[in-house]
């Protein structure tokens, strides 16, 4: 199966993530959601998400990235777009999953790794579930990424940030529920 993310996006990320030093996995994503590469709804966002929660989780315990990113891209990039009303699952929660199941080494025979990356994604599904439609790819970030933070934090012993900034997106999506999302800020 090809790959359903453009290449000059994905190296746009990795690029951005291989040089930041930050440990505030929320303010990666938001970062890499201005690239100008990345564009309002698409599934750049499922390798965004891995690969901000990747990237604070080596800022924080100094270590290198490079390769978790890849891995990151090669399993975000075989889910496929729309996944969210195709499947019922959120692709920015896939790769919240995906982040977590390469720091945990999980694979389909793990026992309390594949619980603990269950448990995160659970998470984060609630919270998508809470808004319905239609889709907010940035919102799907942000939730994804808090709550994989909180649930990395309480689950795996991190000590990561993740510090939720009001929506610059908003003016760019004809879907915006504005005042019914929790990240929508008045202009």
């Amino acid at each position: 199966m090809a790959g359903v993310i453009p290449k000059e996006i994905a190296d746009a990320i990795t690029d951005y993530c291989k040089e930041c030093e930050q440990t505030d996995a929320i303010y990666i994503a938001d970062q890499l959601m201005q690239l100008a590469q990345v564009r309002m709804h698409g599934p750049e966002h499922h390798y965004l998400t891995a690969a901000a929660i990747l990237t604070a989780y080596c800022n924080f315990r100094q270590i290198e990235k490079k390769s978790l990113l890849v891995k990151a891209y090669v399993r975000t990039n075989t889910i496929p777009v729309g996944v969210c009303a195709m499947y019922g699952c959120c692709g920015a929660m896939m790769g919240a999953g995906a982040a977590v199941g390469i720091l945990l080494l999980a694979h389909p025979f793990s026992a309390e790794d594949l619980r603990t990356v269950n448990q995160i994604t659970a998470g984060i599904q609630n919270r998508l579930a809470e808004y319905g439609g239609p889709r907010c790819c940035k919102r799907s970030v942000q939730i994804s990424v808090y709550e994989a933070v909180q649930g990395m934090n309480r689950l795996m012993g991190c000590e990561l940030a993740a510090t939720v900034p009001a929506c610059k997106y908003s003016k760019n999506n004809k879907g915006c529920l504005g005042r019914k999302c929790e990240f929508f800020a008045l202009k």
